[in-house]
């Protein structure tokens, strides 16, 4: 009776893929699961990697545009404004009185290692107009603290130029007592201006100019790109890591 030439039965133990690879002194035999487990972690963090790429691309745009308005001509400000967006890192020119019962000062605010206050004063814009918040300088605590200095407002009118930005509003409030006085713990202005009970525009002017005694606070725009290139190159390196650690946990020493 002839023998028959059937495909012979496979060998392998069940979750093993094909006959291991000879590569120098060593075998490479990867596991069906864990190579499709590997490939599944490898798709997700490269297209995750990928997508942050193409967020800091996207603010590259957004930070030439907001490099391009500080280089022009100041704006001049006369009455309410559509978005702060408009205005972002826009220089601009103000015409007003400022209100000295409206000012206030916005504690644990940094400058040269020191800890002081901004202190933010409102300009009425002419012509009742709304109030404009201009962070005037940054000055230190003293002995008194946390009663903040003396810090005197110019009467009469004003003319003002600095650039307009928009308060961060990522702050987090473990109380609800975050206003002392004229004490701030952080700055909203939706909140200043339901004190105020007047219309205030959603930007803070940082004035070219600091009052008498204060230190000018500065402010570059930054769209953030570092940030998604960070998050972009942490996975890519997360997927260059699952690759590596599944060549190594396969390829063994080959035996004699």
């Amino acid at each position: 009776m002839a023998r028959g030439y059937g495909p012979r039965p496979s060998i392998l133990r069940p979750g093993r893929g094909p006959g291991p690879v000879r590569i120098g002194g060593f075998d490479f035999a990867p596991r069906a699961v864990p190579t499709v487990a590997a490939l599944v972690m490898v798709a997700l963090t490269f297209s995750l990697g990928r997508w942050q790429a193409n967020r800091a691309g996207e603010k590259a745009g957004r930070q030439a545009l907001l490099e391009s308005r500080v280089a022009e001509a100041p704006l001049t400000l006369t009455g309410g404004v559509r978005s702060a967006e408009d205005l972002l890192f826009r220089r601009v020119h103000l015409e007003g009185r400022f209100v000295p019962a409206g000012q206030i000062f916005v504690d644990n605010r940094i400058h040269g290692g020191r800890a002081g206050f901004h202190v933010l004063t409102p300009l009425a814009l002419k012509g009742d107009g709304p109030l404009v918040l201009v962070n005037r300088g940054w000055v230190a605590r003293t002995a008194a603290y946390p009663a903040p200095p003396d810090v005197p407002v110019p009467a009469g009118e004003q003319a003002v130029e600095g650039l307009a930005t928009i308060p961060s509003t990522r702050f987090v409030e473990l109380s609800g007592d975050t206003v002392a006085g004229t004490v701030w713990q952080n700055l909203s202005i939706e909140r200043y201006a339901r004190q105020a009970g007047r219309e205030v525009l959603p930007v803070v002017v940082l004035a070219a100019t600091p009052a008498p005694g204060l230190a000018a606070v500065t402010e570059k725009p930054d769209a953030g790109i570092a940030k998604h290139q960070e998050y972009s190159l942490t996975w890519f390196s997360l997927a260059a890591t699952v690759v590596a650690l599944w060549v190594g946990l396969n390829l063994k020493r080959a035996r004699p």
